[in-house]
């Protein structure tokens, strides 16, 4: 009993002291309660929720829904229920105003550890468990809200635990995804009331939420209320359009969205364009997918409304974008135009039909490159590759615009690094110079912007171009490695080994890419201060090997490799140093026995080879006379290599001795008598030449070649400059006479032996390559005696050329001796002259092509597929008066002999300086004799351009010019530029601005020559005199003075910021001709106005066709550079003269063939793109031109257009066609907000467009040539399918308002497209494949015009004005064509195709031309034209 009583005791105790225990843990855990006598503590309380004070998370002892379902419970029982719910939610704002409680209400609740009935350990807030109650939703929602209005700019933040917290941020996160919202209309009208109250940053959390908060059937209302708040407050843009992306709109209140956001668009704040971007393309439907990017593109500019990268900060609301920040704005709205492209194919192909639109070159941008490299980047390479190669042949991109993209953007072109090396890739193997010329800016631009990655890719790429085996595409590379060598050496130099693998190649180089690969290569080994140095053992290896070998081949490699090492060891700035290099000192004794050395043993190994010894001289005298040598070796080479010149070449004519096998005399000597004492035998070393060669010997020293005459004089002239300064102590050769064959013996030519027909005509060849190197010697010669012994030397050159073409004619077999030794691609010098010449006599067969067709084939290339139409050409152009009684002898075009004569050096040109003087002055004005010396005649001026006019065309290209070929048979139209090609571009534009003024000068004398006959044969310039020799010259020299003038004003180098001045000066060199201005006093569109006035005048005298044309296009030239439309309206005026001229050829009749026909297409073609009126034009010359044609026989001509003739109508009828169709595509279809005048005036276009149609194939009647036949068939499909993809759209819009001129221009349509189903019918029958195969789409497009019309009437419910019928299957004059039924048993099926054909109208009527038609056309049928 005790130890019950005891235990009992214990217990008692243990238990009093586990309640004390209990009650102070109790009491502690109640401290953070939030005890209030009130509705809210006891309904919570009573549901399972403890509030806290604020240190702590509120405590749930139950689950979230049982929570919720009793609070509702409790609340309704309530006995003051419903105002109850007013007085919890003022108990719950007063719990609330503390911001700790606040805080903590916004933050899940906790569980307790012992509860097992809850879902998470973690459960929703106390204010989302509150909103989540139905009874409590709508006044809670408000209660909330309106607390939103107490956060001020600066106080929405609290400090909890050392960490900032949003408060606005956190409330409305607790209304994002709720089960349910009883009243969304009344939530979506307060926030909204919300937005106008509150600070900005809360009404950015209001706005982002919103779409998370509401239901979809408030959207439209919260997106109309949305795009006004847009206009109002730009810095909401950014919520504003993640919100409108995020809610449900129908297309209407979208589109109605996006026009206002467009709207926005010029204005947009730099940060928010990415949004605005990314909104705009990822709600635009296909429809408008085309209006909305080219609203896109026309706002989206990089250099104003988003200044990228600009040296400038960019100011956004008070805050300062740094150059950083603004790279990484533009490479996110670049990255919203990326995603926009991969999220719709049609707003991929609205941009490019967008940029494609932009027809001036002006108006593209920066961000037109990195759209295309977009695009490029995402699978649609071809259609890109396309438009840009479209861009750069038109000239719209320029190197300009991708130095301002590499150079402004160059962080933002990084991330599309691999786009630019592909597309430079893809492009520079593009056969046209201008696409290449772009490509190679692209690397160029490439490496010098990007980073030592890149560079390294880049090397590598232009280094795969070596294997490709095209050599138009290995010049490209080359030339690129060898400008970034040039410009950029220690950038290039850690990349030296890379270039060093390109020597694995040489076998496949030629010899100018061999040398430019050494030239590059040795300046990386031998003039950088960084990293080149690896490779100089391995050149000099190379090198060494190549000489010693006995094959041509390799010498020359080692020759020309010898040569480009010693011009980098023994460089020399001379005042001239590279930024990119440092300056090199003088030369030291090691380096200069090095030198020697290398120049000693190239010496000895060309020794006896005289091709070899000839390719040492000339590659040794262009690295004299660029002056970049050391003194010491300039004088070692001095000493060395030219001494012996004297000794081999000039002999005194006292012991001159006579003893070769064809006689010889003494001529074109210069000087009196008294100081002729040396002169050049050539003859007797063309005969010692060949003698050694028929015994096939190799040449030594003491046997001189006259190959090496010239190269070796070319060497000697350039040292005695550089060591003298002047040519004082060799001036005697420029007068010396030369041993030549005697005329007699040229005369009897036929009868003499093969070997001596060699000799004469070797010798021949020597002397005009030692004339041309005379002129080229001594042409900058100021003093007037020397001056006239060029001039003299010119007369020299002319009438030796006319002597070697007789001597060629007599000897069709000739292999001339080489001239220039950098281009043969055999190892055996010869070979290729043999192929030579055998091409040679087969363009000799046409006897009377020779100098006739110069002025019609010389536009770009005068040789170029004048051998297609040479049996048409025959009548083109004057024929050579001494030329007619002796066609029976083969007449010989010295052209085709180009690559054996030395290359006239750009310095040469000076001598235009000195005026020309023609033969008919001479005879009246006998005063002027005296200076006859110092005048060029019209023979040397033509002489001199021709040449002129190549040098311009071969180094200034256009940026419209022609494609370069890839056959190895052309490669040859490259020889005789290698001096050419060592000066840049930029330094031949800038002699030829130097030479304008007596360019001008002889162009006023020419343009005055045939004024001069016009005067004389009252006004016709085609009068006699016209066809005299003096005439044709000078008509020659007219041409190619203005094609000298339209490749200068052409070269695409002008569109570079830092060469616009060179063009302006020019400009005004035109300018001054006609009055005396200033550069500073005239404005360059001025300067450009007056110019292209001055050569306007020229246009009344022009006296052939291919001289007009060529006029046509410096006149072209200019008007592309004028910022006004009025240049081209005068270019039209121009090419409408000339039109209405009649052209006639030397025998009085007019001209034709398809050189003419290819000309008068261009004129005709230039008249109807720059005229006011296209339309109109079109119509006057169908209207008025052709019907003069129809009443005549077939001789006849039009009075009102003299060049258009039966032989030439197939020209005119292709020519307006084809430029119909370039006009109907610029007629845009209607848009939404185009005005009812500019609707109108569109149908009225196409009304006349299709007059004019009705015209062209109804012309087909009369004029049936295959031609005809296919450019009506190819046309008249590509009209009928623009009008269903522009016209069709256009009168859906306007059937309602103007219903009658609808239906009169579809009545008119549909006798168009009868006569072209009549085509298709007419070519099956007459079995041409080639008119055959456009049958197909052409019935496809007519049956597609069928349904279409039908749509469109359905739509405006008037389909009881469409009726369908059988067309019979007729030929084109209208008779109809039998099917298989009528002639085959047992055939139902007709052979021809039926088609049908719509009619929209009332009266019902047949036409004689078929059985069962069609509704009428209409009775008024003044619209169409019948033949």
């Amino acid at each position: 009993m005790v130890a019950e009583k005891m235990s009992k005791t214990k217990r008692k105790l243990s238990d009093q002291e586990e309640g004390k225990t209990g009650k102070k843990r109790k009491g502690s855990e109640n401290e953070n309660d939030y005890m209030k006598d009130n509705v809210l503590c006891q309904v919570l309380k009573k549901a399972g929720l403890t509030l806290k004070t604020g240190k702590t998370q509120n405590l749930l002892n139950c689950d979230q829904a049982v929570f919720q379902r009793n609070l509702q419970i409790a609340l309704k029982r309530h006995e003051n229920f419903p105002s109850v719910l007013d007085e919890f939610v003022e108990s719950f704002q007063e719990y609330i105003e503390d911001p700790h409680r606040f805080h903590y209400s916004l933050l899940p609740t906790a569980v307790p550890e012992k509860c097992e009935s809850v879902r998470s350990h973690s459960q929703d807030s106390v204010v989302r468990l509150l909103i989540g109650v139905d009874i409590l939703q709508s006044k809670m929602m408000m209660s909330l809200l309106e607390k939103l209005a107490e956060f001020m700019e600066n106080e929405d933040c609290i400090i909890e635990h050392g960490e900032r917290v949003n408060l606005p941020r956190l409330l409305m996160s607790q209304f994002r995804w709720l089960d349910r919202i009883l009243d969304s209309k009344e939530l979506a009208d307060k926030m909204l009331e919300m937005i106008t109250i509150v600070s900005e940053d809360i009404q950015r959390e209001i706005i982002t939420c919103l779409p998370e908060v509401l239901e979809d059937s408030e959207h439209s209302h919260v997106a109309t209320s949305l795009r006004d708040l847009l206009l109002e407050k730009r810095s909401l843009t950014v919520p504003i359009l993640d919100a409108l992306s995020n809610l449900n709109l129908n297309p209407e209140l979208m589109t109605e969205v996006r026009g206002t956001v467009l709207q926005t668009l010029a204005s947009v704040d730099m940060e928010n364009l990415p949004v605005v971007i990314r909104f705009l393309l990822q709600s635009v439907t296909a429809a408008d997918a085309q209006e909305v990017v080219s609203e896109i593109r026309q706002n989206l500019d990089f250099t104003s409304s988003v200044p990228l990268a600009t040296s400038t900060p960019h100011q956004t609301h008070g805050r300062t974008l740094s150059g950083d920040e603004t790279r990484d704005v533009e490479s996110l709205t670049l990255d919203a135009v990326k995603s926009g492209i991969r999220f719709q194919k049609s707003v991929a192909e609205a941009w490019i039909k967008a940029i494609d639109s932009v027809k001036q070159p002006s108006d593209h941008k920066v961000v037109d490159l990195f759209i295309l490299l977009i695009l490029y980047s995402t699978d649609r390479k071809k259609p890109v590759e396309s438009l840009i190669r479209n861009k750069i042949r038109s000239g719209a991109f320029t190197e300009v615009l991708l130095q301002e993209a590499f150079t402004e953007r160059a962080q933002v072109m990084r991330h599309y690094f691999p786009v630019v090396l592909s597309l430079a890739e893809v492009l520079l193997r593009s056969p046209e110079p201008a696409i290449c010329f772009f490509a190679a800016s692209m690397y160029k631009n490439g490496f010098v912007a990007f980073d030592t990655y890149c560079q390294q890719e880049i090397v590598g790429n232009l280094v795969t171009h070596f294997g490709s085996g095209f050599e138009e595409e290995t010049d490209s590379s080359l030339d690129i490695l060898y400008q970034l060598v040039d410009k950029h050496l220690d950038k290039m130099a850690p990349f030296a080994i890379f270039v060093k693998v390109v020597l694995d190649y040489l076998d496949n180089l030629s010899v100018p890419q061999i040398r430019k690969l050494y030239s590059l290569l040795s300046t990386l080994a031998f003039r950088s201060s960084q990293g080149g140095n690896m490779i100089q053992d391995d050149l000099h290896i190379i090198i060494r090997k190549q000489l010693s070998n006995d094959n041509p081949k390799y010498k020359r490699m080692g020759i020309i490799g010898a040569v480009m090492v010693v011009k980098s060891i023994a460089y020399n700035q001379n005042g001239h140093t590279n930024s990119s290099q440092e300056a090199v000192g003088p030369l030291t004794d090691s380096l200069y026995k090095q030198v020697i050395n290398l120049l000693q043993l190239v010496k000895t190994s060309s020794s006896r080879m005289s091709e070899a010894a000839a390719l040492f001289m000339d590659e040794l005298a262009n690295v004299v006379g660029q002056g970049h040598l050391d003194s010491k070796v300039e004088e070692w080479i001095t000493e060395n290599v030219t001494t012996d010149f004297q000794d081999h070449y000039v002999i005194d004519l006292e012991e001159a001795a006579d003893n070769s096998t064809v006689p010889q005399e003494i001529r074109f000597g210069l000087d009196d008598d008294s100081e002729a004492a040396i002169g050049i035998p050539l003859v007797t070393l063309t005969e010692a030449s060949l003698q050694h060669k028929k015994a096939q010997k190799l040449h030594t020293g003491e046997s001189p070649d006259p190959v090496c005459l010239s190269p070796h004089f070319r060497l000697l002239r350039m040292c005695e400059h550089r060591q003298n300064g002047n040519l004082d102590n060799i001036d005697a050769l420029l007068g010396c006479p030369m041993f030549l064959p005697k005329a007699e013996v040229m005369d009897k030519m036929e009868s003499l032996s093969t070997r001596e027909k060699d000799t004469i005509c070797m010798s021949l060849f020597h002397a005009l390559n030692w004339l041309r190197e005379i002129v080229n010697a001594f042409a900058t010669q100021t003093d007037p005696e020397m001056k006239g012994k060029v001039i003299s030397r010119l007369h020299n050159i002319t009438e030796l050329t006319k002597t070697l073409e007789k001597c060629l004619a007599m000897h069709a077999r000739f292999c001339p001796p080489p001239a220039t030794f950098d281009w043969y691609e055999n190892p055996v010098l010869n070979a290729p002259v043999n192929t030579n010449s055998e091409g040679k006599k087969k363009g000799r067969k046409p006897a009377k092509k020779k100098k006739n067709d110069k002025e019609n084939n010389r536009d770009e290339d005068s040789d170029e597929n004048s051998k297609d139409s040479s049996h048409l050409d025959t009548q083109n152009e004057t024929q050579f008066p001494e030329k007619a009684d002796s066609s029976e002898k083969p007449c010989i075009d010295l052209a085709n002999y180009r690559a054996f004569f030395r290359e006239l050096d750009i310095s040469v040109f000076t001598i235009l300086h000195t005026g020309l003087i023609t033969r008919s002055s001479l005879d009246t004005e006998l005063n002027t004799k005296a200076t006859t010396d110092l005048s060029i005649q019209p023979p040397q001026l033509e002489f001199l351009l021709e040449d002129f006019t190549r040098k311009l065309s071969h180094s200034l290209i256009a940026a419209t010019s022609k494609r370069k070929s890839f056959l190895k048979t052309k490669s040859d139209k490259n020889v005789g530029f290698s001096h050419l090609d060592q000066c840049t571009p930029k330094f031949i534009a800038k002699k030829v601005i130097k030479l304008l003024p007596a360019l001008c000068e002889h162009l006023e004398s020419s343009n005055g020559f045939f004024q001069t006959l016009m005067v004389e044969n009252d006004g016709l310039i085609d009068g006699p005199g016209s066809n005299t020799e003096e005439a044709r010259n000078v008509g020659s020299c007219l041409h190619l003075l203005l094609q000298s003038l339209h490749t200068l004003f052409s070269w695409n180098g002008f569109l570079m910021v830092e060469n616009k001045p060179y063009l302006k000066e020019g400009l005004i060199t035109l300018v001054s001709r006609t009055k005396t201005v200033g550069s500073s006093e005239i404005t360059f569109q001025e300067a450009l106005k007056s110019a292209f006035q001055y050569i306007q005048n020229f246009a009344e005298t022009v006296p052939k066709l291919g001289t007009a044309v060529m006029l046509i296009k410096v006149m072209l030239a200019l008007a592309e550079k004028s910022d006004s439309k009025e240049t081209s309206r005068k270019t039209a005026t121009v090419a409408q003269s000339f039109l209405k001229r009649e052209w006639l050829n030397a025998e009085g009749q007019r001209e034709k063939g398809a050189k003419h026909n290819e000309n008068l297409q261009f004129i005709l073609k230039t008249y109807l793109c720059h005229c006011a009126d296209f339309l109109g034009a079109a119509e006057e010359i169908t209207t008025k031109g052709v019907p003069d044609l129809l009443e005549g026989d077939k001789n006849s001509h039009s009075e009102q257009y003299p060049t258009l003739a039966r032989p030439t109508f197939s020209v005119y009828y292709k020519t307006v066609f084809t430029e119909l169709i370039t006009c109907v595509k610029g007629i845009q279809p209607g848009k939404q907000r185009e005005d009812r005048e500019a609707r109108l005036d569109k149908l009225l276009k196409w009304n006349q467009a299709v007059r004019i149609l009705h015209i062209l194939v109804n012309l087909i009647k009369a004029f049936d040539g295959r031609a005809n036949l296919g450019t009506a068939l190819k046309c008249g499909r590509q009209f009928i399918d623009i009008f269903l993809r522009q016209g069709m759209p256009l009168l859906d819009s306007m059937f309602r308002s103007n219903r009658e001129d609808v239906q009169g221009l579809l009545k008119n349509l549909q006798l168009s497209t009868r006569v072209l189903h009549h085509m298709c019918s007419h070519s099956k029958i007459i079995k041409d494949i080639a008119l055959t195969n456009q049958v197909p789409f052409l019935k496809k497009c007519l049956e597609a015009f069928v349904y279409r019309v039908k749509a469109m009437l359905t739509v405006n419910r008037c389909l009881e004005a469409f009726w369908l019928g059988n067309l019979k299957n007729r030929d084109i004059h209208g008779e109809e064509i039998l099917s298989q039924a009528s002639t085959v048993a047992n055939t139902t099926v007709a052979e021809g195709e039926e088609e049908e054909e719509e009619a929209v109208g009332g009266e019902e009527s047949e036409e004689e031309e078929s059985d069962v038609e069609l509704e009428s056309i209409a009775s008024d049928d003044s619209h169409s034209v019948q033949y």
